[in-house]
């Protein structure tokens, strides 16, 4: 990583709100199963980078608090987004940390591998075909394309759509930050 790690005793009190509020947050279930914190307690990822800026930590950080509680899309659809995101400008550690997420919420391994590889993956649901259609169009030139958003709000609700744009743009925000300051993927298997 381009920014030095910081350890809890080096923080400032601003960062310290933000690193114990990244502390509260990483205690979910959720984040099992991959590296959040090195074993010298400094977080790593985009905690790591988000502590050298308190104030836009916080705010990304409730940005992404309210993205990831928008209803409307199933956690594998939300999984095939973000692996698809992170595929698209090869974002290490958001495929390193999400590879384990989707698996966890039901992606078989060899559609999480192809996913991370930037491939469609065979045996996706329509909510997920539909979810990655639109994560790779807003990542392309240009708006959203007419029938891609008409089949969307058809099939899936205008809820899931725009479920499906919040996340995207969380986790452009999230791979632009990581890729900026060269964020390794964590260490196989590590747990919080």
């Amino acid at each position: 990583m381009r920014l030095p790690l910081l350890h809890p005793e080096e923080l400032t009190p601003t960062q310290r709100g933000l690193y114990d509020a990244f502390d509260a947050m990483v205690k979910a279930d959720e984040y099992a199963g991959f590296e959040v914190r090195n074993a010298d307690g400094a977080f790593v990822g985009p905690w790591g980078v988000m502590l050298h800026f308190p104030e836009l930590g916080q705010a990304l950080g409730q940005f992404v608090e309210l993205a990831q509680r928008l209803p409307g899309l199933s956690e594998r659809a939300r999984q095939v987004v973000v692996l698809t995101i992170g595929a698209r400008f090869n974002v290490a550690y958001e495929l390193y940390a999400h590879a384990t997420l989707g698996s966890r919420a039901g992606l078989r391994p060899d559609q999480v591998a192809t996913l991370c590889e930037g491939g469609r993956p065979s045996g996706l649901t329509e909510e997920e075909a539909l979810a990655a259609d639109v994560a790779i169009a807003l990542t392309a030139r240009g708006p959203l394309p007419g029938p891609l958003y008409d089949t969307v709000v058809t099939t899936l609700g205008q809820e899931a759509l725009d479920t499906i744009v919040f996340v995207t743009i969380h986790y452009l925000a999230l791979g632009v930050v990581l890729n900026a300051y060269d964020v390794p993927a964590g260490s196989p298997g590590h747990q919080k």
